[in-house]
């Protein structure tokens, strides 16, 4: 039997009982379409009364006002909150928070119910973020990711705060994530590579493979080298080169000069699929890849099918291109830096932002605050001191 001296209250509406294997009094209520249960945490009958009938009131109260009765879990709440973002606020952003959810907070929040969600539940979802990520990739997650999670998180909590779905308000801060100690302070994504450098590093690739004996090494080293040329030319993300297969790829090789041959990539990854337009230099690097992997009887749909982590960290270092100063800083290179390089060589080269955004699956807003800002007003000498069509008039 469930109940043990149950007590009826207000025309049976409140049940005060006692359960089997405890010696404290319960309340029961059923409201708002659920039932909802409390223990007044006594087994002094007479406290357990004032106590439960405190908390009746509260729900009538609350009932009355169209304030909060009964707990949503995160996941159900979450995916209104795309909804909602998918009326009124669709686009890029909206995808990738939706992305986020399902990658991430789906597992982790789960069903825990949304007003039991604190700083220290987020503290504790950055630390297995953080955990998963470097068990996976065994490096440490960059402090620019945990904070594009809990601003994600944040504007989710302040949309529950405004739609009384909380009954007290969560002010995520991006503070929090010092306390997340495991954390570096750094970011690798938004480094490029200067003309100089890049020369530099390809002269410094092709005199390794050239010097190389084992012909296996060498083989793996012109790989290195031809991915580096292939995504300094296509502005892809690491994981979508990965994800890229050869049937994906369309070479463009109608017009004659060298520099006006492309490629065009179906491309799949962070932000979903889309149609991506290499520069030349991809063209050339993807031909030399699939006579690289004729040349060792390779057969494989993906174009990338190893990864060049190691491979490329030791390149740099030994190039001595590993850290690109920036003011008193020394950021770290890696294979993000490609991407960066591309949009970096675009914008530097004037080409139309909008383009540059839409071909690698970005915002406007996204190149402008952590793309560019990398760029000095060296590299745009040559625009800004040129003048066309203008007459001066100077005698």
């Amino acid at each position: 039997m469930y109940y043990l001296n149950a007590k009826k209250f207000f025309d049976d509406r409140l049940t005060i009982f006692q359960k089997t294997g405890s010696k404290n009094w319960y309340g029961r209520i059923y409201i708002d379409g659920k039932s909802k249960e409390i223990s007044s945490k006594t087994r002094n009958f007479k406290t357990a009364k004032t106590t439960l009938f405190k908390w009746y009131h509260s729900l009538q109260y609350a009932q009355s006002h169209n304030l909060i009765i009964h707990d949503i879990q995160f996941n159900k709440l979450f995916k209104k909150y795309i909804e909602y973002r998918k009326e009124n606020k669709s686009g890029r952003y909206t995808d990738n928070i939706e992305n986020t959810f399902y990658s991430f907070f789906k597992d982790y929040f789960h069903n825990r119910k949304i007003n039991s969600i604190s700083k220290s539940t987020v503290i504790e979802y950055l630390r297995t973020r953080q955990k998963n990520y470097k068990k996976k990739s065994k490096k440490e997650l960059s402090t620019f990711t945990l904070q594009q999670d809990l601003m994600m998180l944040s504007g989710f909590f302040t949309w529950c705060d405004e739609n009384n779905h909380r009954s007290k308000r969560l002010r995520v801060s991006t503070k929090w994530i010092k306390e997340v100690s495991t954390v570096i302070d750094r970011d690798t994504r938004r480094t490029f590579f200067r003309i100089k450098d890049y020369d530099k590093l390809l002269s410094f690739s092709r005199g390794r493979i050239k010097e190389t004996e084992n012909e296996l090494w060498k083989w793996r080293r012109e790989y290195l080298h031809q991915f580096i040329v292939f995504m300094c030319h296509s502005g892809l993300r690491t994981g979508e080169a990965y994800n890229l297969k050869w049937s994906d790829v369309t070479y463009e090789d109608k017009l004659k000069r060298s520099n006006q041959k492309y490629c065009e990539l179906n491309v799949t990854g962070k932000r979903g699929a889309r149609k991506v337009y290499t520069k030349f230099g991809s063209y050339f690097a993807l031909k030399k890849i699939e006579e690289l992997q004729k040349s060792y009887g390779v057969k494989n749909e993906k174009v990338f099918y190893f990864r060049f982590r190691k491979g490329l960290n030791y390149l740099l270092k030994d190039v001595g291109l590993k850290y690109q100063k920036y003011g008193d800083k020394d950021l770290v290179r890696d294979s993000k830096s490609f991407r960066s390089t591309y949009i970096s060589w675009s914008l530097i080269n004037g080409q139309n932002i909008d383009a540059i955004a839409r071909n690698c699956g970005t915002s406007v807003k996204v190149i402008q605050d952590f793309y560019s800002k990398y760029i000095k007003v060296e590299e745009y000498k040559k625009d800004l001191i040129k003048i066309n069509s203008v007459k001066t008039h100077i005698r």
